[in-house]
């Protein structure tokens, strides 16, 4: 499994479908701030994006946009609508999958808006900083998704299959909204210039990419700073240093972070002893393994795995 995807898979990245809906001028909705990333896709029609007073962009046909931070903002008809309704409400009165003006006329003379959105949810449990890495907005215009022919094909099957409705469609739309998002950072990625872009820009480095898939493959190993280097074919110091300008940390503390990123879910989604996952994660010693998961989570691994399921009960227990 590559890196990205074991990032995606130990931080559980979960979709949840929200559209799609066709909006009728004139409108303006309020989504408030959420711990979710949001994407949308502009499936028809034009409409302006302002999160939280401080930013404004306008969105066309073809456009996608990531709100990487969950950050509260409007999607209106028009640049300065004043009249916004919470978007819940706004869905609330949706005739089937199309939202009319909540009052006055229709805009004959303006084309309605239809909107696929969905939001990413990644595990707080999970400290890694994929999400922090990027700028609040992401936009990716209709003409720059086009010219990638990947892209473009993802597109068009998830607008086909949200219109279409057809027997499955509650399974696949998910998994191709999961998929955007990897195409997102691809696009977003690509767009950086050398030696940028955090954790992510450092995949394209190809001695970097390499450490980082031996981590992510064998957690276990006894790694140390010579070792990824030699793994690499580079100098301890050249290694050092270049892995803590593209990562952001260096070596060891990302193979720590790591190690109580694994530990975590181990503890969360199974019920193998301590001992057994201090294993997994590279410890001989299961004192050694609780003070350096205490040190990373301040809870040692125990009344984590208590505590997270504890929680899960009480969300299971009818209202």
């Amino acid at each position: 499994m590559d890196v990205l995807s074991n990032v995606l898979k130990v931080t559980n990245l979960v979709t949840h479908v929200l559209g799609p809906h066709e909006f009728i001028a004139p409108w303006g909705i309020q989504v408030d701030a959420r711990a979710n990333a949001a994407v949308y896709v502009v499936k028809r029609g034009a409409c302006w994006l302002k999160r939280d007073d401080r930013e404004t962009v306008q969105l066309k046909t073809g456009d996608v946009v990531l709100l990487a931070r969950g950050d509260a903002h409007s999607l209106s008809s028009e640049r300065e609508m004043r009249d916004l309704e919470r978007y819940e409400d706004a869905i609330a009165r949706a005739r089937g999958m199309t939202v009319p003006p909540r009052s006055g006329f229709p805009h004959a003379a303006v084309e309605s808006t239809i909107l696929q959105y969905a939001t990413y949810e990644l595990s707080r449990d999970a400290a890694h900083p994929l999400l922090s890495l990027l700028p609040p907005i992401v936009r990716l215009s209709a003409d720059r998704t086009r010219g990638d022919s990947e892209f473009d094909a993802l597109l068009r099957l998830i607008g086909e299959e949200a219109i279409k409705r057809e027997a499955g469609c509650g399974h696949v739309v998910p998994r191709f909204m999961d998929a955007l998002f990897v195409y997102i950072l691809r696009a977003w990625l690509h767009d950086q210039p050398e030696g940028s872009g955090g954790w992510l820009g450092a995949l394209r480095d190809p001695q970097i990419r390499k450490a980082l898939t031996l981590v992510h493959r064998s957690p276990q190993a006894p790694w140390t700073v010579e070792l990824l280097a030699r793994s690499v074919a580079m100098s301890r110091a050249a290694f050092a240093k270049r892995f803590t300008d593209l990562v952001g940390e260096p070596p060891l503390a990302y193979v720590t972070r790591w190690r109580m990123d694994l530990a975590a879910k181990l503890l969360r989604e199974s019920m193998e002893p301590v001992s057994r996952i201090a294993g997994r994660v590279g410890y001989i010693s299961e004192t050694a393994f609780a003070k350096a998961f205490r040190r990373r989570r301040n809870i040692a691994p125990g009344q984590y795995r208590y505590g997270r399921a504890r929680k899960k009960r009480e969300n299971l227990l009818p209202a």
